[in-house]
C-alpha cells in the first residue's frame, strides 16, 4: 500500500492506538493519533487536506464517538470515519451510520477484517473524488457552453461568481484585460489593488513567457489566501489575467487546477465575443444616429425630431417599467422610425401648407418602406415591425393597415403618443407648435381612439415628473 494514505485513530486508551498502529504499518499507512475528541479536532483543523480517514473509539471521555463524528460530519461531510467499538450491536451500528459513519470495526481486533475494511473505506472514497471530479467536469463543460452563448458581461460576471464561489467554494476572483479598460471581479478591494499594483501588463508578458501559471499566498484584511493567477489569450497574444483566491487552509487539486485553467480560456473567449459585439453595435448606432439625422435634415422643421421621439419614448418605457432590453430596441425605433421618409419625395417632405389627398397617400408608404430598410438587420429585433405600425390607431382608422388596439405591437403604440406629442410641441411649416399643456389635453382627446390610454397615462406621469407639465 502507497504510505501517502494517512488516517488518524481517535481513542483514549494507549494500547488501543499502539495495537492499530502495528496494524496500520503492515500495510505502509501514514499514522497520527489523538487521545480525544478536542485533540482529534484540533488536528483535523490543521491537517485535514492530509487525512484520508478517521478512526474514531465510541466510549470515551470529554467527548464520546458519537458526538465527534456528528461533529467531523457537519465541518467535513466528505471525510471518511470509521467506529471502534468494543460493546457491538445492531443499535448502535445503525445509529453510527446514520449520523454518517462509513463503516465500524469491533474489539478485539481482527486484523483482516481492518485491512478489508480500511481496503473497502479507501475505495468507496476513491470511487467518491472521481464522481466528484466527474461532476466538477461537467459543470465547467456546462458553464463554458453558457458562457459561449451569452454577448452580456453582467450575464457572464454571474456565471462565473455562481461557478467558482456557488459551486467550487473560491472566495473570489478577478479579471484584468490589458488591451481595453475592462476589470470583472467578485473579490475584496484590498486584494484588487494588491493585484492591480503588482500585476501590470510588462510583467505579465515576462511571468507567463513559459509559465502556465502563477501561484502565491498572501494576507488580506488579516486572512490568509492563496491565489493563483492564470493568462487570457484573444487571437493577438497575452491580453488579460484570471485570478482565484481562496483560504490557505483549502488545498486545490492539480486536476482542478487545470480544469481552471480551461476555463479560464472559456471565459476570455467569451469576453472577446462580448466585446466584439460591442463594437459592432456601437458602430451600428453609429450608423443609425446617421441615418436618423439624414432623415430629419430633410426638413429643417423635423431637425432633431427623431432624438426627441427616442427620448419621450424611453421616458414611457422607464414609467413603466419595461425591461432594459426593451429599452434598447425602443432607442432604436425613437431613432429609426421616419426612416422611411427616405424613399418619399422631399418636395412631399418640406412642403409648406397641408398635403393633398395624393401626396398624403405617398407619404402613408414611408412606415412600410421603413419596415423594407430595417427588416434585414437582425440586431434590431421586433424594431421594424414598432416602426412599420406607428401610425395605426387603437380604433382601426390609422395606417398602413387599419390594425385596432391588440392588433398594434406595444413598442409601436409607444411611438405612436411620443411622435406626435413632438410633433405638436415643434414648429411646423403650416401651423405654430402647441404649448406642453394643449399637447397633452389633445392626447387625452384622443386616448382610446387613436392613443392607447394606459401608454398616455404614463407619459403624463413622466412629464410632471420632468416637471415639464
Amino acid at each position: 500500500m502507497e504510505n501517502d494514505v494517512n488516517i488518524l485513530v481517535v481513542d483514549d486508551e494507549d494500547y488501543i492506538r499502539d495495537s492499530i498502529k502495528l496494524i496500520l504499518e503492515e500495510e505502509k499507512y501514514g499514522f497520527i493519533e489523538a487521545e480525544d475528541g478536542f485533540k482529534a479536532l484540533d488536528i483535523l483543523e490543521k491537517r485535514k487536506d492530509e487525512i484520508d480517514i478517521v478512526m474514531t473509539d465510541l466510549k470515551m471521555p470529554e467527548m464520546d464517538g458519537i458526538t465527534l463524528l456528528k461533529i467531523i460530519k457537519e465541518r467535513y461531510p466528505d471525510m471518511t470515519v470509521i467506529i471502534i467499538t468494543g460493546y457491538p450491536s445492531l443499535e448502535t451500528a445503525i445509529e453510527t451510520l446514520q449520523i454518517g459513519a462509513d463503516d465500524y470495526i469491533t474489539k478485539p481486533f481482527n486484523v483482516n477484517d481492518v485491512h478489508s475494511k480500511l481496503k473497502r473505506a479507501l475505495e468507496s472514497k476513491k470511487l467518491k473524488r472521481e464522481v466528484a471530479l466527474l461532476t466538477d467536469i461537467v459543470s465547467i463543460y456546462e458553464s463554458a457552453r453558457f458562457l459561449s452563448s451569452t454577448l452580456s458581461q453582467e450575464e457572464i460576471l454571474l456565471e462565473i461568481t455562481k461557478k467558482l464561489i456557488g459551486e467550487f467554494g473560491l472566495d473570489g476572483f478577478y479579471i484584468k484585460l490589458f488591451t481595453r479598460k475592462l476589470t470583472l471581479h467578485n473579490a475584496e478591494q484590498e486584494l484588487i489593488n494588491f493585484l492591480d499594483d503588482e500585476f501590470y501588463a510588462k510583467r505579465v508578458l515576462i511571468l507567463f513567457g513559459s509559465a502556465r501559471e502563477y501561484e502565491f499566498k498572501t494576507v488580506c484584511n488579516g486572512k490568509n489566501y492563496s491565489v493563483i493567477i492564470f493568462p487570457m489569450y484573444s487571437k493577438d497574444g497575452l491580453w488579460g489575467i484570471f485570478a482565484i483566491y481562496y483560504d490557505s487552509k483549502k488545498k486545490l487539486s492539480n486536476i482542478k487546477k487545470e480544469m481552471l485553467n480551461i476555463y479560464s480560456g472559456q471565459i476570455s473567449l467569451a469576453l472577446q465575443n462580448s466585446l466584439s459585439f460591442l463594437d459592432l453595435s456601437d458602430g451600428y448606432m453609429q450608423t443609425i444616429v446617421s441615418l436618423s439625422n439624414a432623415v430629419d435634415a430633410k426638413d429643417s422643421y423635423t431637425r432633431g425630431h427623431s432624438e426627441n421621439v427616442k427620448r419621450y419614448s424611453m421616458m414611457i418605457v422607464d414609467e413603466i417599467g419595461f425591461p432594459s432590453e426593451f429599452g434598447k430596441y425602443m432607442t432604436y425605433a425613437g431613432l429609426l422610425h421616419d426612416i422611411g421618409k427616405i424613399g418619399v419625395d422631399t418636395y412631399i417632405i418640406v412642403k409648406p401648407d397641408r398635403l393633398s389627398p395624393e401626396e398624403f397617400v405617398e407619404m402613408k408608404k414611408h412606415p412600410v418602406y421603413g419596415k423594407e430598410i430595417l427588416e434585414p438587420i437582425k440586431f434590431l429585433g421586433d424594431v421594424p415591425y414598432y416602426v412599420l405600425f406607428h401610425h395605426e390607431k387603437v380604433d382601426g382608422t390609422g395606417y398602413p393597415y387599419g390594425l385596432k388596439d391588440k392588433e398594434i405591437p406595444i413598442g409601436a403604440k409607444i411611438l405612436s403618443v411620443a411622435d406626435s406629442y413632438d410633433a405638436m410641441t415643434t414648429d411646423r411649416s403650416y401651423r405654430p407648435r402647441r404649448t406642453p399643456l394643449e399637447a397633452i389635453e389633445e392626447l387625452d382627446r384622443c386616448s382610446g381612439t387613436q392613443f392607447d390610454r394606459e401608454i398616455v397615462s404614463a407619459f403624463k406621469s413622466a412629464l410632471k415628473k420632468s416637471k415639464v407639465i
